[in-house]
């Protein structure tokens, strides 16, 4: 594909990036070797099923986290958009958002509210919640993730937002990429975070039990002292955690849509780019690209003399991970199949049956596996056997 023509069809797409997905890395092959590209867009999740109103846990964080000067390793969900450190049992049933800080026994305490709303996550498609611990000691983190959950007596309408923990620096953040407006109990919400006790609690100005409606905002709670925290909001970015199945993709050639799947097989014949895009939640949408480098060289030639020099007839395809639904036969001068394999990586050692070949002229054939499990010559040749 010519530059321009890539510069083009990124136009259509505005506000998109190249970060958290990966189209893979690319490949040098021979001419109409089958090559899987696959899209990633981060770890995947874990998905959390819960009841109405409901408490789940405990689940890992994966590291040691701090809150409120107690050290914790395990977590609960709460279905209606909260996490907590403590199982809060008499918090199940509870649904209306409350201002903080409270000491109401039925409002969960020891939590961070990223927002409280009354959410349906049992409704078709479920689940909805789902958490991911990402990167490395000391450096990790803890994210858990609402995707397209439904709104209670908002079907139509669905919020999008994580929250997450940092470990170390004890810091916590709220990325919402969307909470819809919705009329049922005044679509109020809250958003911060409260101690054991419910005496002490931290809010976003304006998001205390209060109507909002947000898109693409963020907010960053980070400890000052045992019982303080700065609220502070910073720039919106959602970590990259797989919900599920709630991840759609597509891929382009030049300005052609050639698959709405993860995975995509293509054959190319020449230097190729590809453009894999991934759909989050409904929402957020990222890209990056690929190239296919065709290697037009295919040896006419080979050696079987083990001496280390050009010992087999191999056909290029690198990295070989990405070579597959390959296959590639060898002819004799009568038609008979004297060589054939799955394996691109493994080569002709000019024998047949354990015998050595005669030196001569041979023919090759490349199949790959088409979707409706039909072969394909994707591209054949002669190869001459040298003793």
């Amino acid at each position: 594909m010519h530059k321009i023509t890539l510069i083009l069809l990124l136009s259509f797409f505005p506000l998109l990036s190249f970060s958290q997905l990966s189209a893979g890395v690319d490949d040098t092959i021979n001419p109409g070797v089958p090559v899987t590209l696959t899209a990633t867009y981060g770890m995947v999740g874990i998905g959390i099923n819960t009841t109405d109103d409901g408490v789940e846990g405990p689940y890992p964080i994966g590291f040691e986290f701090s809150f409120f000067g107690n050290k914790y390793s395990q977590f609960y969900v709460g279905a209606n958009g909260w996490i907590s450190f403590s199982p809060n049992p008499n918090a199940k049933g509870t649904r209306k958002p409350f201002s903080i800080p409270s000491t109401a026994d039925y409002n969960p305490k020891n939590c961070i509210l990223g927002p409280f709303i009354d959410l349906n996550p049992i409704s078709g498609g479920s689940p909805y919640i789902f958490y991911q611990t990402l990167g490395k000691e000391p450096a990790r983190s803890l994210i858990v993730m609402w995707c397209d959950c439904p709104m209670y007596n908002c079907m139509d309408s669905v919020a999008t937002f994580q929250i997450v923990l940092y470990e170390g620096s004890n810091i916590i953040e709220n990325h919402i990429m969307r909470k819809p407006g919705c009329d049922w109990l005044d679509n109020k919400g809250t958003l911060g975070l409260q101690n054991t006790s419910g005496y002490i609690g931290f809010f976003v100005p304006g998001h205390n039990a209060a109507p909002f409606t947000e898109t693409k905002t963020a907010w960053r709670y980070t400890p000052t002292t045992v019982d303080s925290f700065q609220v502070a909001q910073i720039t919106y970015d959602l970590r990259p955690v797989t919900p599920g199945n709630k991840v759609s993709y597509r891929w382009y050639q030049g300005g052609e849509e050639i698959s709405e799947n993860q995975t995509v097989i293509v054959t190319p014949m020449e230097n190729t780019t590809y453009i894999a895009y991934a759909k989050i939640c409904a929402g957020d949408e990222f890209y990056d690209t690929v190239t296919v480098f065709v290697h037009q060289a295919i040896p006419n030639a080979f050696t079987p003399n083990n001496d280390g020099l050009n010992d087999r007839f191999k056909i290029l395809g690198l990295p070989v991970e990405n070579i597959t639904r390959f296959q590639i036969q060898i002819f004799d001068r009568w038609g008979q199949v004297i060589y054939e394999s799955n394996s691109i990586d493994e080569g002709w050692d000019g024998t047949f049956k354990g015998k050595p070949c005669p030196p001569e002229v041979y023919n090759w054939i490349i199949y790959y596996e088409t979707n409706s499990t039909k072969d394909k010559i994707s591209n054949k040749g002669k190869v001459t056997l040298i003793r």
